[in-house]
């Protein structure tokens, strides 16, 4: 099997290996080695992890420390429901079987507070874009995480003030899908642990704050294929709603509808209030995604949808708003050819992920059942939970 030979490959250290763990070692003084993964059952299964000793790199955030990305075999059952492995792997169907490449750019958005359990943010200006708002002990967090992106290889694109006070952004350069998804897990870690460096506390949840705008993560993906685009589109806007208990997992993450396609799943080129931008011919910027994903799966499932459309040229039948607003009258939307609405909470986007056929097939029986009775567990819990207590937990680990 695939999956029981890509273990035993990544499961040894080969001289390459070998040798950059020892560089590293006498480069950074390192004393400790994290193994990284991400899951989404917590099966409570005895679990392997396998690391992939190719992705081993400084934590430049934390003097002494390096991590390596793992896949994790749940129960002796093989990489196929490792989230990690399933990236790989639809990656490297669509190179084998399309000669496809994809890129991917992200962009991490987050809040700066005084702790975790603030109820409000910093005291920051509210200018998008401008140096006012980083003339403040806040722009030490952000110069500290660029850094420490920068020394591992994370090629960043751009840091700057986002258009709420103490929301800020740092977005990466395109990478390939699995390094963007490894390169993000490390992202998190140095933003977070740059604030508590500064005294300040980061956040990525959803919606933190009553009274100031949502935390987005979009992503830009671009083919490396410019032809029949439209499918690729087409086949994603289709499976938006499902997607969307994937991307935007989180109890509270639909309290940033708005942000995040509002009402109807449309798309286009530069309202930023529909699903998915089209910025250019194969290179779109999807919107209904939030930091409490799990990249991987998200990745995966809009690729693997996408790459099915593209290959049975699945003709795109929804138009772009051009100009319209995302709030859509009935006529307007039969116009455009607007059909599915974007869900209002987690319990209607795991529904709406039951009778997906096109996500299930991209998942797996496995890890399609695996991640809908995880998440009906979860959203029944927290359900009973008042939204500050929510938030409270949540904003802890987000």
């Amino acid at each position: 099997m695939a999956d029981t030979e890509d273990s035993r490959e990544s499961s040894h250290t080969n001289n390459r290996d070998v040798s950059k763990l020892m560089s590293l070692v006498e480069t950074y003084c390192l004393e400790f080695v994290r193994c990284q993964w991400v899951d989404f059952t917590g099966s409570g299964e005895k679990d392997s992890l396998i690391p992939d000793w190719s992705t081993l790199v400084a934590c430049h955030y934390q003097p002494g420390h390096a991590a390596v990305m793992c896949y994790i075999d749940e129960g002796g059952r093989g990489l196929h429901i490792c989230p990690r492995y399933l990236l790989q792997r639809i990656e490297r169907e669509a190179k084998v079987q399309y000669e496809m490449t994809f890129l991917v750019g992200i962009e991490v958005e987050f809040y700066l507070t005084p702790s975790a359990e603030s109820t409000e943010p910093v005291k920051d200006i509210k200018s998008y874009c401008s140096t006012a708002s980083l003339r403040t002990p806040y722009l030490s967090v952000l110069e500290d995480s660029v850094r420490a992106l920068e020394k591992a290889n994370i090629p960043v694109w751009t840091f700057h003030t986002e258009s709420a006070a103490a929301l800020f952004e740092i977005s990466t350069e395109p990478m390939t899908p699995l390094r963007a998804a490894d390169a993000l897990v490390y992202m998190h870690e140095a933003i977070k642990s740059s604030a508590v460096k500064h005294g300040f506390h980061a956040t990525m949840h959803p919606k933190p704050f009553d009274k100031t705008q949502g935390v987005g993560q979009p992503m830009h993906i671009s083919l490396s294929k410019q032809i029949d685009d439209d499918s690729f589109l087409a086949g994603v806007l289709d499976s938006v709603p499902a997607i969307s208990a994937i991307s935007m997992p989180n109890y509270d993450s639909y309290l940033r509808s708005e942000f995040a396609g509002g009402e109807w799943v449309t798309w286009d080129y530069e309202n930023r209030s529909t699903s998915i931008r089209k910025l250019r011919q194969a290179y779109w910027e999807f919107r209904f995604i939030d930091a409490t994903t799990n990249a991987y799966l998200s990745l995966a499932t809009i690729l693997g949808v996408g790459m099915a459309a593209w290959a049975q040229r699945t003709p795109l039948k929804m138009s772009p708003l051009c100009g319209r607003k995302a709030k859509l009258d009935e006529a307007s939307r039969r116009e455009l050819g607007v059909e599915k609405a974007v869900p209002k909470g987690l319990k209607e986007a795991i529904e709406a992920l039951k009778q997906d056929e096109a996500v299930k097939s991209v998942l797996g029986e496995e890890v399609w059942r695996g991640f809908i009775e995880y998440k009906e567990k979860e959203e029944e819990m927290l359900a009973k939970l008042t939204l500050q207590e929510r938030r409270k937990m949540m904003m802890q680990i987000f």
